[in-house]
């Protein structure tokens, strides 16, 4: 990433860090791994710097991460995490809650690392409550498992699958 960022500008070297421990995957004697991508926000690129088995994501390897980066002038202004139990006690550590969505760069007073969830692992989570348990609006109304099931059943005849990623765990 050194000798890429030599050759981008500084706009293109604004980072946000991604890890995601859903998408892990046992090989061998490992119960998981932790995978790191860092990515452009302004232009597209991504590039992997972290793929350790049985290691969490601590506030001290997070900081080594960003230190690291900015290190090769790559200034991190976001990181981007699913809701996992581990990544959550980094929040807490973090002091990241509701009202305070942000953390102070390790480098810098004078600037903030914004902390974001995935929306794409929120919207999984959201569809496996619906399908497992219900989400409640009123006290009539419920949506789960059966109104899931009408709206799949609305596909029987078309080419085009509404919601299909539905399926995967139905």
């Amino acid at each position: 990433m050194k000798c890429k960022g030599k050759s981008m500008s500084a706009e293109d070297r604004i980072t946000k860090i991604c890890y995601d421990k859903s998408n892990q995957q046992i090989i061998g004697p490992h119960q998981s791994v932790q995978t790191v991508i860092a990515r452009g926000v302004i232009s597209q690129w991504k590039q992997p710097v972290i793929y350790a088995y049985d290691t969490q994501m601590t506030k001290e390897l997070l900081f080594e991460i960003i230190m690291a980066l900015n290190n090769c002038q790559f200034d991190v202004v976001a990181i981007v995490s699913d809701m996992g139990s581990s990544n959550q006690e980094l929040w807490k550590y973090l002091q990241i809650t509701i009202d305070n969505s942000s953390f102070q760069h390790p480098s810098s007073l004078h600037k903030m690392i914004h902390v974001f969830a995935d929306v794409a692992h929120l919207i999984k989570l959201a569809r496996n409550h619906i399908v497992k348990k219900c989400f409640i609006l009123t006290e009539q109304k419920h949506i789960g498992k059966q109104k899931v099931q009408e709206i799949l059943n609305l596909n029987s005849n078309d080419h085009i699958m509404l919601a299909y990623k539905i399926l995967m765990i139905i």
